[in-house]
C-alpha cells in the first residue's frame, strides 16, 4: 500500500460507455468516476471498502452530492480526478475536481458520507477514522459544505421503476451513480439538446432493493431549475430527492 496522502490523484480517459448522445461525458459517469476515485483514497487512508466490510460490518455511504459543471469532458478527452477529505467527524465531508490536459479545472463538486452498519443500519455518529493524523487540505471545491435539500412540494409521477438486479451495487441497494441516470430519464431527449445541466444536487435519503418499485417525480421550479425526486410506491417513503 502507497504512503497516506491528503490528496489523491488518478488519470482517466473519458470512454465510448462514458458519453451520451452528445458525445459529452454522462453525469452518471461523472457520478461514478467520483465514488471510484473516493474508494481508492478512503483504502490509501486505512478505510478500505473491503476491510471495513468483511471485518467490521460497516460500509461507507453517501449521503448528499453537488456537482457543478464549468466544461463537461469530451469522447477521448484525458482528464485527472482529484479528490481529498476534509477532517474527519461524524459525518465524512470530501471534495473533488476534474481537470483537463492543461490543468484547467472543468468540474467541482462537493459530498457527504457517512459509515453504516450494515446489520443494524444505523449510522456511526462517533469520529471512527483519524486518517493517520494528515494534514488535510482546508481548500474547498465548491467554498462549502452541501445543505440539507428541503423538498419542494407538488411534484408530479413522471414514471416509476421497478429496481431489479443492474440497479444494485455490492451493497444491495441502488448505486448512487443509479439515481442521476434516473434523474436524466426524467427529460426527454430533445430538452436534453435544448439545455445543458450545469449543475446537480442529489440528497440520498432511504435505501431502495430489488423487487421496489421507485416512482420518479418531477417539479418545474423555474429560472431553468427542476425539483425531481423519488418515492418508494410501497410505502410513500422518499429515497432521494434532487
Amino acid at each position: 500500500m502507497s504512503d497516506p496522502v491528503p490528496l489523491f490523484t488518478m488519470k482517466r480517459i473519458v470512454t465510448d460507455s462514458d458519453t451520451d448522445c452528445s458525445r459529452r461525458q454522462k453525469l452518471s459517469s461523472i457520478f461514478g468516476m467520483f465514488q471510484d476515485i473516493a474508494a481508492l483514497h478512503a483504502s490509501n487512508l486505512g478505510a478500505d471498502v473491503n476491510w471495513l466490510r468483511d471485518e467490521l460490518n460497516l460500509a461507507w455511504i453517501l449521503m448528499r452530492m453537488r456537482v457543478e459543471i464549468e466544461h463537461y469532458p469530451k469522447r477521448s478527452q484525458d482528464v485527472t480526478v482529484e479528490t481529498w477529505p476534509q477532517e474527519p467527524r461524524a459525518l465524512y465531508d470530501r471534495d473533488y475536481m476534474i481537470r483537463d490536459e492543461d490543468g484547467n479545472a472543468l468540474i467541482s463538486a462537493a459530498s457527504t458520507w457517512v459509515i453504516m452498519n450494515l446489520g443494524t443500519r444505523e449510522i456511526k455518529r462517533d469520529k471512527f477514522l483519524d486518517y493517520h493524523g494528515l494534514t488535510m487540505k482546508k481548500d474547498r471545491a465548491l467554498g462549502k459544505s452541501v445543505s440539507r435539500l428541503k423538498p419542494y412540494g407538488d411534484a408530479e409521477t413522471v414514471y416509476e421503476k421497478e429496481i431489479k438486479f443492474s440497479d444494485v451495487d455490492y451493497n444491495i441497494h441502488v448505486n448512487n451513480a443509479k439515481y442521476v441516470d434516473y434523474i436524466m430519464d426524467v427529460f426527454s431527449v430533445d430538452e436534453h439538446k435544448a439545455r445543458e445541466i450545469i449543475a446537480i444536487e442529489v440528497h440520498y435519503n432511504n435505501e431502495i432493493g430489488p423487487g421496489n418499485i421507485l416512482q420518479i417525480r418531477r417539479k418545474n421550479k423555474g429560472k431553468g431549475t427542476d425539483y425531481i425526486d423519488g418515492v418508494r410506491k410501497e410505502d410513500g417513503v422518499s429515497v432521494f430527492n434532487s
